[in-house]
């Protein structure tokens, strides 16, 4: 009994550590092969169909991550992956151009499937196909 108390305790910590790291983010995209895939949170279409036509620049960035941050005073954008730093500069650029409180009140997109519900990036990407 004492070790599925533990068990349970460490499970739960973990979950708490996850919720508290994704607590800032206002979005995250997952790139793959020049696709862009929502994970988590929301984005305006006209910036995500912004962000996909840098991802599309020759040649095609075929692994990467874009996430927002709400910061003191605005939000900010990191990069990950293949995305090389002229990239990152010009989705910067772009994203600066939506205020914070525009990215709040972006539409939900209402098709998202149990991968996106649950933040998942691997799991998003293998129902996306599915679709």
């Amino acid at each position: 009994m004492h070790m599925l108390w533990s068990i349970g305790l460490v499970v739960g910590l973990g979950v708490i550590v996850i919720f508290a790291m994704r607590a800032g983010e206002l979005f995250r995209l997952s790139v793959r092969d020049g696709q862009l895939l929502l994970v988590r949170g929301r984005i305006p279409g006209k910036l995500r169909a912004e962000l996909h036509s840098i991802v599309l620049d020759t040649p095609i960035v075929q692994r990467g991550i874009i996430v927002a941050h709400a910061s003191d005073g605005g939000a900010r954008l990191s990069v990950h992956g293949d995305i090389d730093e002229g990239r990152a500069q010009q989705m910067r650029n772009v994203f600066q151009l939506y205020p914070p409180s525009h990215l709040q009140r972006a539409r939900v997109d209402e098709d998202r499937n149990f991968g996106q519900l649950l933040g998942v990036t691997w799991l998003a990407w293998m129902l996306h196909n599915r679709d």
